[in-house]
């Protein structure tokens, strides 16, 4: 009895070890790997004959025990009439299955870091009668670069203490929500007022773009879809109503128009109409409906949001100077793929960072308009931050764990006025979750530098408003855009 148990487990124990060879055994590729540009490498693998008989013999012997074939019982048909009706569609498995594991093999043994999916054209590697299978691709993968010297900066950190003109200037900005917006009969235009206007951009002579009946808030700063005219409002003062009047425009890097881009352009602006804000009575009828008893309290509400809006602006201001002494201090190349392919995600994931700052509607706009007129340099810059302070956060072993996502996302509920499961699911549709997780592993990564950090402190330089309009300098739209050779490649590519 002994031996027949014995006879009866020894070919399970066998097949478990064939298994468990099969698991471990490796393909026999031979693979060349070039440089062919930044981040970029092409790779060249030939995966060995035997390899290639051996998964035909199992594949083969897989789908005889299942496969159905006239005139015979599934799993009874011969070796010979199985692989001849069905050589076709095991070769395609076959196929995949090589490629498959030949991909997680380079992936564990030559550790390219890859940033992107490769880029792989399936249909066209064939699998050979005889020899070896070959088969090429390009991948990206993340820029090297040697660990910058994060621990010795010296940063000037802004500072300002918010006076009591300040808190007038923000009371006044407040009320604005709540003002009239009335005909103003005497006068010309002054910052703050609303002109309309017949808008038309041009350059040499030449038209570029006319808007109608354009109405918009006189600030410092007037801001369109693909750049800004930045004196606008000295440009305009003390205009009137039937007056013209002209300015000087820049166009940013993301115009549709590849050969305006950071050019200089004129502005025309035919002033139709000027109307200004009649600011609301503050008595206690109106302080009662917008929440407050006395207008102390009204003020002393605004001072706390001023002064933490300073708190963003001085975390903002020195993030940017610690980056940029790290960038400066460690310079690399990006693919140009990843480049315009990001571009696409920049203007969604600086939007989330401006709610999650709580900047007003107006506010949010002017930014998006900046980001979208200099979508390449943003991108650019974005890309770079983030494989630096990955690095960074490698060294010092920062993780992000799920609590810190919780966090985050109760901070920005905090932030927005509204609850943490209506912003979860805000950022889930519209694909925001690895967003989000980047920023909070930026922003661990700073925090942690910033331990190391010597401070200066300098006056805080006031940013000035800025208005914003839909319009663009050129009738040009983005499907106009002759292809550039690199938008070209990673069409083919992808």
């Amino acid at each position: 009895m002994s031996t027949g148990e014995h006879d009866q487990e020894s070919p399970v124990s066998t097949a478990e070890e064939a298994q468990a060879e099969g698991e471990s055994r490796k393909l026999g590729l031979d693979v060349l790997i070039t440089d062919v540009g930044p981040c970029k490498k092409h790779l060249k693998v030939t995966i060995a004959r035997s390899d290639i008989d051996r998964q035909f013999d199992e594949s083969f012997g897989n789908m005889k025990r299942e496969a159905a074939v006239p005139g015979f019982r599934p799993g009874r048909a011969p070796r010979q009439l199985v692989e001849k009706r069905f050589r076709k569609q095991v070769a395609e498995q076959v196929k995949s299955s090589l490629l498959m594991t030949s991909l997680e093999q380079l992936d564990e043994e030559y550790k390219l870091n890859l940033i992107s999916e490769p880029h792989l054209d399936l249909a066209a590697i064939e699998l050979p009668d005889e020899g070896p299978m070959l088969f090429e691709m390009d991948v990206e993968v993340r820029p090297e670069f040697p660990l910058p010297a994060y621990k010795a900066l010296s940063v000037k950190r802004p500072v300002k203490t918010i006076a009591d003109a300040d808190v007038d200037a923000q009371t006044k900005t407040f009320l604005e929500r709540y003002a009239q917006v009335v005909p103003k009969l005497e006068g010309g235009a002054e910052i703050g007022d609303f002109v309309t206007a017949d808008i038309r951009f041009h350059r040499d002579g030449q038209e570029l773009n006319e808007a109608k009946e354009v109405q918009f808030r006189l600030q410092p700063e007037l801001r369109f879809q693909d750049g800004s005219v930045p004196n606008v409002g000295q440009a305009l003062l003390g205009v009137r109503p039937g007056e013209t009047r002209e300015a000087t425009a820049r166009i940013g890097s993301g115009s549709a128009d590849p050969s305006l881009r950071g050019q200089a352009v004129q502005v025309t602006f035919q002033v139709n109409d000027l109307k200004q804000l009649r600011l609301p009575e503050v008595n206690a009828g109106f302080l009662a409906s917008i929440g407050f008893e006395t207008q102390d309290q009204l003020r002393q509400a605004l001072r706390e949001m001023l002064e933490r809006r300073l708190a963003a602006q001085q975390r903002q201001a020195i993030r940017k100077e610690v980056l940029d002494q790290l960038l400066a201090e460690t310079p690399f190349d990006l693919p140009t793929d990843l480049v315009a392919r990001q571009e696409r995600s920049t203007i969604r994931r600086m939007a989330l960072e401006l709610r999650q700052g709580g900047l007003s509607d107006n506010e949010i706009r002017a930014r998006e308009a900046e980001i979208r007129a200099n979508a390449h340099e943003s991108t650019l810059r974005g890309l770079k931050e983030f494989f630096l302070l990955s690095k960074i956060a490698e060294a010092e072993d920062i993780t992000i764990e799920d609590a810190d996502i919780d966090i985050e996302i109760e901070s920005i509920a905090a932030r927005s006025d509204e609850s943490p499961r209506r912003v979860r699911a805000r950022i889930e549709k519209e694909g925001l979750g690895e967003t989000l997780a980047s920023q909070v592993l930026e922003r661990k990564a700073l925090d942690r530098i910033l331990q190391y950090v010597k401070f200066e402190e300098v006056p805080l330089v006031e940013q000035q408003a800025v208005e914003t309009l839909d319009q663009t300098a050129t009738t040009m739209t983005a499907s106009d855009e002759v292809e550039s050779p690199a938008a070209g490649s990673e069409a083919r590519g992808g």
